[in-house]
């Protein structure tokens, strides 16, 4: 049975004393599963002991253990210097009091590693540097947590780190409930072809790279898996929430908040890293605000590359760095229920591939509403663009070009604007279909069928 670090700190006589709290010895009746608490001291451990006797003193007490063990208030500095710091097979439980922390020496190096173990817990786990991290440092996470099964890390606070914050690498059902992660070289929290990796109530603030991560490299072991929910990510220098290679993926309920590349990234991936092809990811219920505003002719709200199927609804963009939406080259994507607005490019930009979408608004773009182009299939329930097209010298609302299969129902084309900007609806290249009903309010302005496709198409 899971127990929350707040559960642990309120259960009366059950949980710790007011004594405990202060750094005495904690009154704990029962770990989560078993055994009573062993204090940090009893392990030879102290906040006044020096770096190098506590490192020795956690390697020595975790290590192929199955302890349960609390830290009182105080920081633990740790000698992470020279060799990692890698506790094999630890088994049991390690909580830590709202006050504790480990505190690394070395802001260039990588804090510590949990490797292999089966059902080891940690709650409370908090960490941060004598001197902040200032500059990336390949593969030097501040914590790491490789080749475990059913890992489960509670109420972590990660400050700093000279690459990722936490990292789970080729772990089977690792569970993170509940994380803070501050300024971060690289990735805020990163699975590498982990099985079932499972994530909730994640905050990510000013990450050197991704805030939220699930990968899958291609030399990897082909695992299959992940869950994530209730994410904040703010100020991210790479994406904000990225699934790169990894299959059978739902992320749900998420704010991205300024990113330098998109928002939300998913893709298969080549060239430095090489990954495979992610499919059968779901993205439900996000907020994208300011994604890709340093690389602004690549990077979008949301970007879809080279991936197989894909399903993205209830998601809002705003003011981001290019297109709304952009997918690329994928075997079967769905949209539904979006709204992107403010795009300096198109609101929807659908290139190579399938796609079925429904319920898209594409409001106030700069460039083209809906784009869809070069596409195997294109299938559309009510699609609406609002005030498009606003600095492109098509003046296309929607534009539907060399297009296998075009299978249209409805198009909204609105423009309340004093000189009308995107009052076209345009088909051009070969294509078979149809456009549906176009339903049109254009003000101040002549709406044009530019069908050079021949489509066929109905106006209410």
């Amino acid at each position: 049975m899971a127990i929350s670090r707040r559960h642990m700190l309120t259960a009366g006589a059950a949980g710790l004393t007011a004594a405990g709290l202060a750094g005495a010895t904690p009154a704990v009746a029962a770990a989560p599963s078993g055994g009573p608490w062993t204090p940090a001291a009893d392990l030879g451990l102290a906040p006044g002991n020096s770096a190098a006797a506590n490192r020795a003193a956690l390697v020595a007490g975790l290590s192929n253990s199955g302890v349960s063990v609390y830290f009182g208030d105080g920081d633990y500095q740790l000698d992470n210097s020279g060799t990692d710091i890698v506790i094999p097979s630890f088994t049991g439980v390690l909580a830590m009091a709202p006050a504790a922390r480990f505190v690394f020496t070395d802001s260039a190096g990588r804090g510590l590693e949990f490797k292999a173990g089966t059902g080891a817990r940690f709650y409370g786990l908090s960490t941060a540097f004598v001197t902040a991290p200032a500059a990336r440092v390949g593969a030097q996470e501040c914590v790491l947590i490789s080749l475990t099964t059913d890992t489960y890390v509670e109420d972590v606070t990660i400050t700093g780190s000279a690459a990722a914050g936490l990292l789970f690498y080729r772990c089977t059902r690792p569970t993170v409930v509940g994380a803070l992660i501050t300024g971060t070289m690289a990735d805020g929290l990163h699975f590498a072809n982990c099985q079932d990796g499972s994530a909730e109530r994640i905050t990510t603030i000013d990450t050197g790279d991704d805030g939220v991560a699930f990968v899958n490299y291609a030399d990897g072991p082909a695992s299959t898996g992940g869950r994530a929910t209730h994410l904040s990510i703010t100020r991210s220098k790479a994406r904000g929430i990225a699934v790169v290679g990894q299959s059978r993926v739902t992320i749900r309920d998420a704010v991205v908040d300024t990113t330098s590349s998109a928002g939300v990234y998913c893709a298969r991936e080549s060239g430095e890293w090489v990954t495979r092809k992610p499919d059968d990811v779901t993205f439900q219920r996000i907020r994208i605000v300011g994604a890709g505003l340093s690389t602004p002719v690549t990077s979008s709200g949301l970007r879809i590359t080279g991936a197989g199927r894909v399903v993205a609804s209830d998601i809002t963009i705003d003011q981001p760095g290019a297109h709304g939406v952009h997918a690329q080259g994928n075997d079967a994507v769905t949209l539904l229920d979006m709204v992107a607005t403010n795009t300096p490019q198109s609101g929807f930009l659908m290139q190579e591939g399938t796609y079925s979408v429904d319920r898209l608004t594409a409001q106030e773009t700069f460039g083209i509403g809906v784009n869809a182009t070069g596409c195997t299939r294109f299938e559309y329930g009510t699609i609406t663009a609002i005030n498009a097209a606003k600095t492109h010298a098509t003046h296309r609302a929607l534009n539907v070009e060399n297009v296998t299969r075009v299978f249209g129902n409805r198009v909204w084309i609105i423009d309340t604007q004093a000189t009308a900007t995107g009052y076209v609806a345009g088909a051009y290249g070969t294509q078979k279909g149809n456009l549906g009903t176009l339903v049109v309010q254009v003000d101040h302005g002549t709406f044009t069928v530019d069908n050079q496709s021949g489509l066929t198409y109905t106006r209410a």
